[in-house]
């Protein structure tokens, strides 16, 4: 028999809060308009093909999910008015509201269930599409194993849609509420090989609490509130545009007014800001569910060796970095699940020279080739300023350490992802923020070399296994045990330097109110409002 999931409960009480907010709509000449600052624009504005958090962040305001996040970081039900789980909890029925599309179109069961076997077809190239390998058939029909109708999605009517998982996922709710499985439109579900250019941007058909009303390439976007969202009477913002400008001009803008939020999550603040927006107490600051890393090409053959690349992990002073050069309240990172997620002890010590020149040796040997025979190493990184900042400090850091040679490649952000996609790299500059709130999360990235976020062609059958058996432990502890298990065989074999935990550093004016800002990364302005 089915049961109903408890978060059912919460429905009233959500919508009854949000009704209790609702002001009248300004009159033109007062329009509330919010003006965020971005260092790049989105990739795409299909769910299904990004991965970085600034289009991540416009995509969860032109979609919505069956769930979302709550101020807690629970999912709740967003277009799913009931979720009935099976007692196996290998079954899940959503029973859908009455949503549409920004065209006016009823968003139905058929459009979640198209979009997600999309995401899983052989020919889709999307980067997410191992997180819904937990479904049944998932893997195998993305693979091409298995006709792409096996995949345990079904729409039973409009409004009504079932899913068969693999094994028990505890955190299949928080899937559903991450971007890559938001439904598609047809108009843009027709396009497999769309970036959003091969149609025009304000044709988008959406179904989030915003939809795109314009788009200036490489200058700003903007959105405004979808009259046909289905909680539209409560949305208090008439338009949010975010604006690119390089951090400087962002902080100026800022001060003189034309700014009412700059910094995290879609830009970065200098240090020299940093400093003085402390002294003045408008920084604010948020822990985040975040690593800043270096992933590495495993595929070259002078870094095919896990020696040469610990040498590498352990030759970089990461409190030098955090300290001295970013100073953004960030934490040095000796593996990949942040700590205050699992409990662990540092995987490695920081700036240890002595052990990394010791096994650079031994990896040389190993690999025939000597000192003066190891070829340079190009770090490939976006165009932000932090990750040149890094860049160059590594760069120093292991030529001083190890005396490596080391280029300088800094990349417009679509290019730069084209190179981690192409693997047209030796090692990059890159991070990993949480899409769902499970620390499985930060380790699934690297579960297959063929994820479309794992970039490193490194693979590992053992960890392949502990991934798997975790998901069917019940005890937190024991699973926990198993996760860091798996991590510590991730960290021997270094394909990815940890660097450090992130934190979000940002400033806004006090006026704007109700934004609500996840560890995950992600701005949610639905109840948002200025004052």
């Amino acid at each position: 028999m089915l049961r109903k999931y408890s978060c059912l409960l919460l429905i009233p009480f959500c919508l009854l809060a949000f009704t209790a907010c609702r002001e009248p709509t300004p009159i033109a000449s007062q329009q509330k308009v919010l003006r965020i600052s971005c260092e790049t624009e989105p990739y795409s504005l299909d769910p299904r093909r990004n991965r970085d958090l600034a289009s991540v962040t416009t995509i969860h305001m032109l979609y919505e999910g069956l769930t979302y996040y709550d101020d807690q970081g629970k999912p709740q039900p967003a277009i799913a008015e009931e979720i009935i789980i099976s007692p196996d909890q290998k079954k899940y029925l959503f029973k859908l509201k009455p949503s549409h599309w920004s065209n006016g179109q009823k968003v139905t069961a058929f459009d979640f269930e198209r979009s997600w076997k999309s995401t899983l077809d052989p020919e889709f190239p999307s980067p997410n599409a191992y997180q819904l390998y937990v479904i049944k058939n998932g893997q195998a029909a993305k693979e091409g194993r298995t006709d792409i109708e096996n995949v345990g999605v079904r729409a039973l009517d409009d409004s009504t849609l079932e899913v068969e998982l693999e094994i028990p996922t505890p955190y299949f709710l928080h899937l559903t509420a991450s971007h890559f499985c938001f439904p598609v439109h047809g108009s843009l579900r027709h396009h497999p090989l769309n970036t959003s250019q091969s149609i025009a941007d304000t044709d988008i058909v959406t179904n989030g609490p915003f939809k795109l009303v314009s788009w200036k390439r490489q200058n700003e976007l903007t959105v405004e509130p979808n009259p046909y969202y289905w909680n539209r009477d409560n949305i208090r913002l008439d338009q949010i545009t975010f604006i690119l400008l390089d951090n400087s001009t962002a902080l100026q803008a800022y001060q003189q007014g034309s700014l009412d939020w700059i910094g995290s999550p879609l830009s970065t603040l200098s240090p020299e800001a940093l400093n003085s927006l402390k002294e003045s107490g408008q920084l604010e600051i948020k822990p985040s569910a975040g690593v800043s890393l270096m992933r590495i090409n495993t595929g070259k053959a002078s870094l095919s060796n896990p020696r040469i690349r610990k040498a590498l992990a352990f030759a970089i002073n990461r409190e030098e970095l955090v300290n001295h050069v970013l100073q953004g309240n960030q934490q040095p990172a000796f593996g990949l699940i942040p700590p205050s997620w699992i409990e662990s002890q540092p995987y490695f010590n920081d700036n240890s020279v002595e052990k990394a020149r010791e096994l650079f040796k031994k990896g040389l040997a190993e690999i025939h080739l000597s000192q003066n025979t190891f070829p340079s190493i190009a770090i490939c990184y976006g165009s932000t300023e932090r990750a040149h900042k890094i860049a160059q400090v590594v760069q120093q850091q292991w030529k001083q350490a190890l005396g490596i040679d080391v280029q300088l490649n800094r990349c417009e952000g679509k290019t730069f992802m084209e190179k981690l996609k192409n693997l047209d790299y030796d090692v990059s500059i890159g991070s990993w923020f949480a899409d769902i709130r499970d620390p499985i999360n930060f380790l699934e990235v690297f579960k297959f070399k063929d994820n479309g976020t794992n970039n490193t062609q490194w693979e590992n059958h053992r960890f392949i296994t502990l991934l798997d058996q975790s998901t069917s432990i019940d005890n937190s502890k024991k699973r926990n045990d198993q996760l860091k298990e798996a991590e510590r065989i991730f960290i021997s074999e270094m394909p990815v330097i940890p660097l450090f935990y992130d934190s979000y550093n940002y400033v806004k004016r006090p006026e704007v109110k109700g934004v609500t800002f996840s560890d995950l990364g992600y701005l949610d302005f639905r109840r948002a409002y200025i004052q």
